[in-house]
């Protein structure tokens, strides 16, 4: 392998190459530029494959690192286009036909393997790919405690105990949290129980006081009390998740690594918890479900980024840069690579050993699977759609992509509906910013 020397990477004039309208998945090539303080790179890689950021690494000799995550325009893997040294994955330069990532959206450019090693460039090449295969999340939840197991065994010291949370040594619930997760459990529990919880919280009672007189929701006059928030603007069920997302949110801290370029946990957390809510609330009456779960679930979609980085710290770090050098690929798959299983199957595990409501661990453990088919599939289907709408506008992990037209309709929901929440989200923005800025204090 040789190395790559940044003083010889003058721009050179790329190759011309004609449009291949709707390639194969299996001949399409994307780039991904990384850097480091010698420089950066432009890496060409199988648009079906996971580049492995560990093996370019290696095959470079220089600790490079993807660009921060961000929806933008697409990158060129036209060689040499930005005037950078060029790595390519070795098995595309064997390919008969290939079809090269263009900067419009979705357009691609014809090209065979060998044009891809240009005499005139900085090139050199390697094998810094691993294939992926279906979506990595098991359907049957029944062995999830096997998977998570085997993970902790092979990562740490740890064996199950009869409690998940103890042998993840997750700190214990706080206090509010406990007293919410047994007032849901309580059928006789009244909306002053509630009240009294909120209260002895202050910092709890503030976001949601906050929250209720938000331009989200524009009441007037402004809510004055916990009592009028609940009654009159946010509704028991809403408060009552809002609360105890909030309190569940209290016990982990941020992990020491992030991906780059995405927004932070909690900014995250409240988006997906509103656009949820809001999505929910489009949908037609007989098929709604509940807004106060919706919330919750939305609020703890990405839980999973916490645990995983409290319990598997050092795996964390390489997921998060993996995510960066791989943005076209669900989150799942990365965590299949190195943890041998997805974060939802360990927090959906770890929200259930809390008693927390069916439909949300349900939501969370399922949101991935198209197919799934059990008692809570509304939610995990508007999980999932509410994950990919933000994906559009940088605001979880997603690949940019549309949502399926499909699953949006299977929902009861319109492309106006989706519109209109988008447009919700954006005139509330400064107030769910505010929130996610409280929320992370």
């Amino acid at each position: 392998m040789a190395a790559f020397d940044q003083a010889t990477s003058a721009a050179s004039t790329p190759r011309q190459f004609k449009p291949y309208p709707n390639p194969p998945a299996a001949e399409r090539v994307r780039a991904v530029i990384m850097a480091d303080e010698r420089g950066e790179m432009q890496v060409l890689a199988p648009e079906s494959g996971l580049l492995d950021v560990a093996a370019v690494r290696h095959a470079t000799g220089r600790a490079l690192r993807a660009h921060p995550y961000q929806v933008a325009e697409p990158t060129s893997a036209v060689p040499g286009v930005y005037g950078l040294p060029v790595l390519v994955e070795e098995s595309l330069v064997t390919a008969g036909k290939l079809a090269l990532a263009s900067f419009e959206p979705g357009s691609f450019l014809q090209a065979r393997g060998t044009d891809l090693l240009d005499p005139e460039l900085a090139m050199t090449s390697g094998r810094f790919t691993q294939s992926i295969g279906t979506e990595p999340t098991p359907e049957d939840r029944a062995d999830d405690l096997d998977r998570i197991g085997v993970t902790l065994s092979r990562f740490t010291a740890e064996r199950l105990q009869a409690r998940l949370d103890q042998t993840l040594h997750i700190p214990p619930l706080p206090e509010a949290a406990r007293r919410i997760i047994e007032l849901q459990n309580n059928p006789n529990f009244d909306l002053a129980d509630l009240v009294r919880i909120i209260e002895t919280d202050p910092s709890i009672a503030a976001r949601i006081m906050g929250w209720a007189n938000s331009a989200f929701y524009s009441p007037n006059p402004p809510a004055a009390t916990i009592d009028d928030a609940v009654m009159r603007i946010l509704g028991f069920d809403t408060v009552m998740s809002m609360a105890l997302g909030m309190a569940l949110g209290q016990t982990l801290r941020m992990p020491e690594h992030h991906v780059r370029g995405l927004p932070t946990f909690w900014l995250e957390a409240v988006f997906t918890a509103a656009a949820m809510e809001s999505l929910a609330r489009h949908m037609p009456r007989p098929e709604r479900p509940s807004s106060g779960l919706c919330y919750l679930t939305g609020l703890l979609a990405n839980f999973g980024t916490l645990v995983v980085g409290h319990v598997f710290p050092h795996q964390y770090a390489s997921i998060c840069s993996l995510q960066e050098a791989n943005r076209h690929l669900p989150h799942t798959y990365i965590d299949q690579y190195v943890l041998q299983m997805p974060r939802e199957v360990l927090t959906s595990a770890l929200l259930e050993c809390w008693s927390l409501p069916e439909a949300v661990t349900d939501a969370i453990r399922f949101q991935y699977i198209p197919d799934y088919r059990g008692a809570n599939a509304s939610y995990a289907r508007l999980l999932r759609l509410t994950r990919q709408l933000l994906g559009t506008q940088g605001l979880t992990d997603q690949p940019p992509e549309l949502p399926d037209a499909e699953e949006v309709a299977a929902l009861g929901l319109t492309q106006e509906a989706l519109s209109d929440v988008l447009k919700q989200l954006n005139e509330s923005s400064t107030q769910l910013d505010d929130l996610a800025g409280n929320l992370s204090r």
